[in-house]
């Protein structure tokens, strides 16, 4: 019950920021994890998918996007440039960090990596983000967030871990339910609100294709396929979830097709059998809408040579 409510949550926020006219289109990197532990890996990766969640009342259009593994969060000109491929008007990049708070000392510059997550009943978990408008690469502003975690993150993933299957397409939505989950949520609704105070000096390009979804209320037949741009290529083994739905048993030769409704859609997607020295991030998300009514029913998620993603209707 708790992941159905969540994933509606998700949907009313895509559908919502989805019906701005002409809205600025904000691309989300997952963050880059600076404290070297799972939880910390973990919370950079979902931190996207929970940025769409809490902009359900938002001025702007947040999309998410993947500039591949080697991102670091100081090299905001290569997540502009995906941003640009993209259509986006402004990118969010930020990180991940860990202050420990035993004894109330300080933290050292050795303390604020390693395994605190891992280990800490309470740490404080720290999310530091710019903004950078796509068109003229000038910073809007960089902000720091800094939640306080309760609780250890092995012992609240390690029930979760039943099966490959389960962790895979349930993870965006048992993570939110988590004391790192909630964290990185109030972490993102402090972003959201400072994103949207940021945006007022971003004028729409309208380069982002948004759907009208004049089909609302249809479902459709829709085909999903992983390709690879420089190679010429298409992954045939990946594990892929739709709206939040485990649908690997369903991919054929590299193809999958399935019955969608008209409007968002949410992919997760782990690739198995990239090219020989194929960059690929560890997990993949991406975001856009579908319309019953148009005539493109391909939906591709494209791999670039650095290992960027980026979702095109063909």
């Amino acid at each position: 019950m708790k992941r159905t409510m969540v994933f509606a949550a998700l949907l009313l926020a895509l559908t919502t920021t989805g019906l701005a006219q002409t809205p600025v289109v904000v691309g989300v990197c997952p963050f880059f994890d600076d404290t070297g532990t799972d939880a910390g890996e973990r919370s950079g990766i979902l931190l996207p998918v929970m940025f769409l969640d809490k902009s359900k009342s938002a001025a702007f259009l947040p999309v998410i996007v993947n500039p591949g593994p080697s991102l670091l969060p100081a090299d905001t000109q290569w997540a502009t440039e995906v941003g640009r491929m993209a259509g986006t008007d402004a990118v969010l990049v930020g990180q991940v960090r860990a202050l420990a708070t035993k004894e109330g000392n300080k933290p050292t510059e050795e303390k604020l990596r390693g395994h605190i997550l891992l280990a800490s009943h309470a740490a404080r978990l720290v999310m530091e983000a710019t903004l950078v408008e796509v068109a003229s690469g000038r910073e809007l502003g960089t902000w720091q967030t800094e939640e306080l975690v309760k609780g250890s993150w092995l012992s609240e993933a390690a029930a979760r871990f039943t099966g490959v299957g389960a962790a895979f397409h349930g993870e965006a939505f048992w993570f939110a339910d988590t004391h790192f989950g909630k964290a990185i949520g109030r972490g993102a609704d402090q972003l959201v609100a400072d994103v949207g105070s940021a945006l007022s000096q971003v004028k729409p390009s309208g380069a982002y294709n948004i759907p009208s979804v004049s089909g609302a209320g249809q479902s459709c037949r829709v085909t999903v396929r992983v390709l690879y741009t420089q190679k010429e290529r298409a992954s045939k083994t990946y594990l892929i979830a739709v709206n939040g739905k485990e649908e690997s048993m369903g991919i054929d030769d590299g193809i999958l097709s399935l019955e969608v409704p008209s409007g968002p859609i949410l992919l997760h997607i782990t690739v198995k059998d990239p090219p020989y020295r194929q960059l690929v991030q560890t997990t993949y998300y991406a975001n856009s809408m579908v319309d019953c009514a148009s005539k493109q029913s391909t939906l591709a998620f494209e791999i670039g040579s650095s290992g960027e993603g980026l979702i095109r209707w063909r």
